[in-house]
């Protein structure tokens, strides 16, 4: 089911049946859409998530921090703070809004300046022709294929520019659960990379196996989702299962 959340659009997967109050929030990364996380939300929806694909806004001219402005929006239209699972540009995004969320993950998240190296796998996004000329770049090429597999969707060149160049660091928030997923051996994100980002946010860290970026729909997206779910209810589900029955008790 599509629906709006604020400024933007999201697909909604209801539970089979509804175990939390709190609502699964899931935030796409670049070359990504909202579709990218059917997977993730059979899943999770099959365990008594309702989730919440958003969509991030196609606008040229918006930059990182307008993206996170809309997210943040979205987030408070909600019926109640939401834990908020984010991939790739888009765990940063999460980070980002962490005083809106009950809990944040973060899996493979995309890292650079000034925290690490810039993400070497944007230097071969687009054409060169396309990078010259500044036009909606395709996903990137050669050995960084299976990290972006959507071959159909492109990006603002000015976004992939300013990723390249800079990503604002998230406000540390360690009094939040909040959870960086790392795939050992991801090229796009290095472990150091996500270690450093974990350290900067106050975040726990947690390594999976694996070294494919598409971490939604490579090969193991189902342990990337399992690790996820299994974290989730660890550090929360006293707190959620309580607020659960607190909501479904009559007056």
């Amino acid at each position: 089911m599509a629906i709006h959340c604020g400024p933007l659009r999201a697909e909604v997967t209801a539970p089979e049946s509804e175990k939390f109050t709190a609502p699964m929030v899931l935030v796409h990364g670049l070359w990504e859409r909202a579709s990218t996380w059917r997977r993730f939300a059979g899943y999770l929806a099959h365990r008594g998530w309702r989730c919440i694909a958003l969509e991030r806004r196609a606008d040229a001219a918006a930059d990182l921090m307008a993206h996170v402005a809309d997210l943040r929006v979205a987030l408070d239209a909600l019926d109640a703070p939401p834990v908020v699972v984010g991939h790739d540009l888009g765990a940063v995004f999460a980070l980002h809004c962490a005083e809106r969320a009950r809990a944040i993950v973060g899996l493979a998240p995309l890292v650079g300046a000034p925290l690490a190296d810039p993400p070497p796998a944007l230097a071969r996004a687009g054409s060169w022709l396309a990078r010259w000329r500044g036009v909606p770049l395709g996903p990137p090429g050669g050995r960084w294929r299976s990290a972006y597999p959507s071959r159909e969707v492109v990006e603002p060149a000015a976004l992939v520019r300013q990723v390249f160049d800079h990503i604002p660091p998230p406000t540390p928030a360690p009094a939040l659960p909040s959870l960086v997923l790392a795939l050992e051996d991801d090229p796009t994100t290095p472990l150091t990379a996500a270690r450093t980002l974990a350290q900067h946010v106050g975040a726990e860290l947690i390594t999976l196996p694996g070294a494919n970026h598409a971490a939604l729909v490579g090969p193991g997206w189902e342990a990337h989702v399992a690790a996820a779910h299994r974290w989730i209810i660890q550090r929360l589900g006293v707190d959620l299962l309580a607020l659960y029955d607190e909501a479904m008790s009559p007056e």
